[in-house]
C-alpha cells in the first residue's frame, strides 16, 4: 500500500515535502505527556493494590521501568523538571487523598487538578 506522500507526489507530479506545524507538534507533545502521566498513575496504583490485596511485590521488577522513564524525562526536560514530574506523580496527594500544592520560591502555591493544568505549568518553566 502506498503512503500518502507517494500518492501526492504521483498526483502532483513533483516531490512533496510535508512538515508538521508547530501547533500540531505542541498538541501531540501535550497529549503524549498526559497519556504518560495516566499510564504511570494506573501502573503505580495497580502495583500497590496488588501488593496490598495479594502480597505480590513487583517493585523489584518495576523499579527498572520507572528508572528508565525517569531517565528519558531527564533527557527531554532536565533534572529539575524530572524531579517536578515525579513530585506530581507520587506526592501531589497526602495520605488522606487531599490535593497538595506546589509552592514556588516567591511563596505562590499552585494546585493542579488536572494533568493538563500541570502540563501547562510544566511547559512554562525554564
Amino acid at each position: 500500500m502506498k503512503d500518502i506522500k507517494t500518492l501526492l507526489e504521483e498526483f502532483i507530479g513533483a516531490e512533496v515535502n510535508v512538515n508538521e506545524s508547530p501547533k500540531s507538534i505542541e498538541h501531540r507533545e501535550r497529549e503524549l505527556f498526559i497519556e504518560l502521566l495516566d499510564t504511570i498513575e494506573i501502573a503505580w496504583k495497580q502495583e500497590h493494590e496488588l501488593y496490598e490485596n495479594h502480597g505480590v511485590d513487583l517493585q523489584g521488577f518495576s523499579q527498572y521501568l520507572y528508572h528508565a522513564i525517569e531517565t528519558l524525562i531527564m533527557l527531554k526536560y532536565g533534572a529539575f523538571k524530572a524531579d517536578l514530574f515525579w513530585w506530581y506523580v507520587l506526592e501531589r496527594f497526602d495520605a488522606e487523598g487531599n490535593l497538595l500544592g506546589l509552592e514556588d520560591e516567591d511563596g505562590k502555591v499552585y494546585h493542579f487538578k488536572t494533568h493538563k493544568q500541570f502540563y501547562n505549568f510544566f511547559k512554562k518553566l525554564k
